[in-house]
């Protein structure tokens, strides 16, 4: 079981803006909190299912670093500070799944930054070893699934009450690479070429 390769990249959004994507690191928990702070009712409510989340239970999943966990956060050229997270977290039982989740600013929703972040675990979480990604989505949560059906990865979904699930296989295929080289600029595409062939919730 591998760990996953860590890289950093300053990527361009839909609305000419500059956001730096890395890896979380632990020291990175006031920041996420803040950021998680800042979230709208609604973005809480869609990335919690719940109105009022243990935060920082949410933060110390956000910010664990090990061969289990792997996060990404997207910080403002701006002022620095934390507009996007989004993680996988390796299922125990079954190490080749892991289940992914995403929360991104409301000022910065409708950019593009779910694409790109959902790009980049893909490709971390095939190189550590994880062929599957798994979420679940509430219905109402129409753009992330919207992220998903046009990420261009092999995906399937299914429909319980309240929930969608969401499953996405990791490896990418040609078809997956010739996606991303037609909807994303040139300057977003660096990350997406160090990794096997892929690159980097909305």
């Amino acid at each position: 079981m591998s760990a996953p390769r860590h890289h950093e990249a300053d990527v361009a959004l839909r609305d000419g803006s500059t956001v730096h994507v890395r890896p979380v690191r632990a020291e990175d928990a006031r920041a996420v909190r803040a950021f998680f702070e800042r979230l709208s009712p609604k973005s809480i409510a869609l990335r919690f299912f719940s109105s009022f989340p243990d935060l920082d239970r949410a933060v110390r999943w956000a910010t664990q670093v090990d061969q289990h966990h792997y996060g990404l956060i997207a910080t403002s050229s701006a002022d620095g500070r934390v507009v996007a997270h989004a993680g996988w977290e390796r299922d125990p039982d079954h190490p080749e799944r892991a289940e992914v989740a995403f929360a991104i600013a409301d000022a910065t929703q409708h950019n593009g930054l779910g694409t790109i972040l959902l790009s980049q675990l893909t490709q971390t979480a095939d190189r550590a070893g994880v062929a599957v990604l798994n979420a679940e989505v509430l219905p109402q949560n129409h753009r992330m699934l919207h992220v998903f059906h046009d990420s261009g990865f092999p995906l399937t979904t299914r429909t319980l009450p309240g929930v969608v699930l969401v499953e996405l296989a990791t490896s990418p295929s040609a078809a997956t690479v010739e996606h991303f080289q037609r909807c994303d600029p040139p300057s977003n595409r660096a990350p997406f070429r160090q990794g096997r062939a892929g690159s980097l919730r909305r």
